[in-house]
């Protein structure tokens, strides 16, 4: 796909700058007006030092020191050094004129526009005129040389950033980093100490290295010495360019991974924020006119059959945009355009993959996608339901009027279904002759029978097809869920199965002869029902298991543990538990239980035994954040001032951290709760884990401990607890079910172990006589 660069037309400085820049620029011209004058009607003692100071200054305009806290402005030139070396020394303001020249050549070539060059030259010139002033003044008082220069330096570059300041005030719009604010001292402290150095270095090396091996007196080298300064500050120019060239060809290639990650509005957002960084524009928009004075664009496509333009405007600092600058707009805009056009020819795909070619409607794969989305998007109270639709004697159709007719009908029934079922009702063809309606936000079954009905109805009225004149007759199953399923599948199972029943009992004539909706007598099974209505009723109970300091035999802290017993169906597992409260949307719901009912037991037993005031509460990952239980969490631990929550984290969970996770933890340590690892040893467990994520507690999994008469298992076990003690972190070893384990930890230099040896979970009744009876003392099981 071959783009070109949209013409770019440059007509000076911004119109709200010309009032503001036309001094300097009538002071530029009188400058240069002079020094040409001066040269004409007075021969310099050197022409030779003269052209060299002029040539300097040009060959190193290129290079700027950055003195901003980003890559764009403030820059600052160093051409000023050119004048530590004045070409006439008897006429010090006309050799600022000279110098002055130099400039104005070398701003025209590199910003190639003569109004903006003019007003920098002048700018600049008001600047040397300081710089010379400051210098000869001090030099006039017998100051030393370096000092002198320094103090001249600040006076120029104080002058050149006032007038920068100065001319954002009558903006309507400031320069992004233009303010005093965007100036990093130190790099201007750098700035002021290379020119000044370099200045008493050149001034130097002319007054006294080189009038020390001159020896002829009519030969000067004072030309090479102004010469062989500019040159260096170019080579340095041209290595700054080489850093910046590939700075940008860095971002161009990030952009490439990025841009076709993206789609829709983002690509849009991330090709602006993309372009806005390489280019340092104040202004960087897309838009469907192309760029105009002192823009630069590039043709851009991120729609199909559609053309906009990337266009950037206002460079910082208000200097001209590059040809690099440009190189890279037309970069960008053809990475998008690339990454649009093949994010389309995959979404093309994709929409044909999952569509019905005759019917337009999306077809199985769609339908299965849709209905596990459905599903598992919804809130817990709100149900969805299947209609299932089979056309009756549609096979007799084909063969009494043709293929063709068939085709006709489906794609009728197809438009009734779409426009009687809703907008955000998803129907599908999924096989010959059946197609599948999936209804949303219900609250009853009554509302599904009635949407189904509506349906049933729209699509069983008369229709001429090709100069026939039929009613379509239907047979349909209705099944409806008012949970998250575990199986969606079920649903399609169920609905099917109802179907089919009334297609058969229509046959048997045991109902009525007419398009009907059979409603089947699913619903969420029965187990989701009962730990739904164990959640929403509160009757879930805990379990307390003691954690053991075993160099003190005390216990300091309990795990509390999920447990319900059903009384048809008796206890449920506690992994069973969570897994069906995780499918009906429930969990949180679930953990907030746990939690309240662990605090009000940590609250019971630390009045029985005041030095237990820890209370350890398993969560999912997820749950931290600020979206789910953050907000919940510390509030507990705040109206629980004397119970320290902890709360255990699975170190597999911890592989899909994000940053926003680890903020969300910190935020949760901050508020008086403490992070536990748990598990960690448990299949490949990773290092990462205990270096990347905050925590307070590392829990070993039993499976470490399982052989210790492994002397590879024994120097894990104690490099953890070294870990452990150096990070400041509480080591917890699980799994101790015998005192030959608890002994061998012991010299191992382990303290807190938990497991049956030390007490199986139990009811809050007995864990609460067990510490009325026992007190703190690790009681052996």
């Amino acid at each position: 796909m071959g783009r070109k660069v949209v013409a770019v037309k440059r007509s000076g400085v911004a119109k709200g700058d010309t009032v503001f820049a036309a001094p300097f620029i009538v002071f530029a011209l009188i400058a240069i007006g002079t020094g040409i004058a001066h040269l004409i009607g007075t021969a310099p003692s050197s022409w030779t030092l003269v052209l060299a100071v002029i040539a300097s200054v040009i060959i190193c305009g290129p290079f700027h020191i950055r003195i901003g806290y980003d890559r764009g402005f403030p820059q600052a030139g160093v051409s000023i050094v050119m004048l530590s070396i004045e070409p006439l020394t008897e006429a010090p303001f006309i050799g600022v004129c000279i110098w002055t020249m130099g400039v104005l050549i070398a701003q025209i070539s590199l910003r190639r526009n003569l109004w903006l060059a003019l007003y920098t030259t002048g700018l600049a010139t008001v600047g040397a005129v300081a710089f010379v002033a400051v210098r000869n003044g001090l030099d006039a008082l017998g100051v030393w040389l370096l000092p002198s220069f320094v103090a001249a330096t600040m006076a120029f570059y104080g002058v050149a950033l006032l007038g920068e300041f100065a001319r954002q005030w009558g903006r309507e719009e400031v320069d992004r980093g233009v303010s005093a604010s965007s100036v990093k001292p130190s790099r201007l402290v750098l700035l002021v100490a290379v020119v000044s150095l370099t200045a008493t270095l050149i001034h130097y090396i002319d007054a006294t290295v080189i009038s020390w091996i001159e020896g002829d007196p009519d030969v000067s080298f004072t030309p090479f010495v102004v010469l062989l300064a500019g040159s260096i500050f170019y080579v340095l120019a041209q290595r700054s360019r080489s850093d910046d060239i590939e700075s940008r060809l860095s971002a161009v290639v990030d952009a490439a991974i990025e841009l076709p990650t993206e789609s829709g509005e983002a690509l849009g957002t991330a090709l602006l924020n993309r372009a806005r960084g390489i280019v340092r524009a104040n202004a960087v928009e897309l838009r469907d006119s192309p760029p105009e004075s002192d823009e630069i664009g590039a043709p851009v496509s991120l729609a199909a059959g559609s053309e906009q333009y990337l266009v950037a405007s206002r460079k910082l600092g208000g200097s001209a945009f590059s040809r690099d600058d440009e190189r890279a707009l037309v970069s960008l805009a053809h990475l998008a355009s690339e990454a649009a056009r093949m994010q389309y020819e995959v979404d093309s795909l994709e929409q044909r993959a999952n569509t019905d070619p005759l019917t337009g409607l999306p077809n199985y794969g769609a339908f299965q996608q849709a209905l596990i989305d459905a599903n598992e998007h919804r809130p817990y109270h709100e149900g969805i339901a299947l209609l299932f639709i089979d056309l009756d004697d549609f096979k007799k159709l084909n063969d009494n009027f043709g293929h063709r007719a068939g085709d006709a009908l489906l794609q009728a029934i197809a438009v009734r279904l779409e426009r009687s079922s809703g907008g955000g009702d998803f129907v599908s063809r999924v096989g010959g002759d059946e197609f599948v309606v999936i209804f949303t936000g219900l609250v009853s079954i009554d509302q599904a029978k009635e949407a189904a009905d509506r349906v049933i109805a729209a699509v069983s009225e008369r229709l001429d097809l090709e100069g026939h004149d039929l009613t379509p007759l239907v047979s349909a199953g209705l099944a409806f869920s008012s949970h998250r399923e575990i199986d969606a599948q079920s649903l399609v199972e169920d609905a099917d199965r109802t179907m089919l029943q009334a297609k058969r009992s229509r046959r048997q004539g045991t109902i009525v002869a007419g398009s009907t909706v059979s409603i089947s007598s699913h619903r969420s099974t029965r187990l989701n029902d009962i730990v739904a209505r164990a959640i929403e009723c509160n009757r879930l109970m805990l379990a307390f298991q003691p954690i053991v300091d075993i160099s003190t035999g005390k216990i300091w802290a309990f795990e509390a543990l999920t447990r319900y017993v059903d009384p048809e169906l008796g206890p449920i597992s506690a992994p069973s538990l969570i897994a069906r409260a995780k499918s009906l949307g429930l969990m949180n719901a679930l953990t907030e239980q746990v939690i309240t009912k662990a605090l009000q037991a940590a609250e019971q037993f630390r009045r029985l035994e005041p030095s237990i005031t820890c209370m350890t509460v398993n969560l999912d990952l997820g749950q931290i954040s600020d979206s789910e239980l953050g907000p919940y969490l510390r509030e507990a631990a705040q109206t629980h001032p004397d119970v320290t929550l902890c709360i255990e984290l699975n170190e597999r969970s911890l592989r899909s951290v994000t940053d926003e996770l680890r903020r969300d933890a910190e935020n949760l340590q901050a508020a008086g709760l403490i992070i536990a690892l748990d598990d960690y040893g448990s299949d490949d467990s990773s290092v990462g884990a205990l270096v990347h994520f905050p925590m307070n507690i590392l829990k070993i999994d039993k499976s470490l401990i399982g052989n210790l008469d492994d002397s590879r298992q024994r120097e894990l076990i104690k490099a953890l607890q070294g870990f452990g003690d150096n990070l400041g972190h509480t080591v917890v070893v699980e799994g101790i079910e015998s005192a030959a384990v608890a002994e061998t930890l012991r010299a191992l230099g382990v303290r807190s172990v938990q497991g049956y040896y030390y007490g199986r979970p139990q009811s809050f009744a007995l864990t609460r006589d067990r510490l009325r009876r026992t007190g703190t003392r690790a009681e052996i099981a």
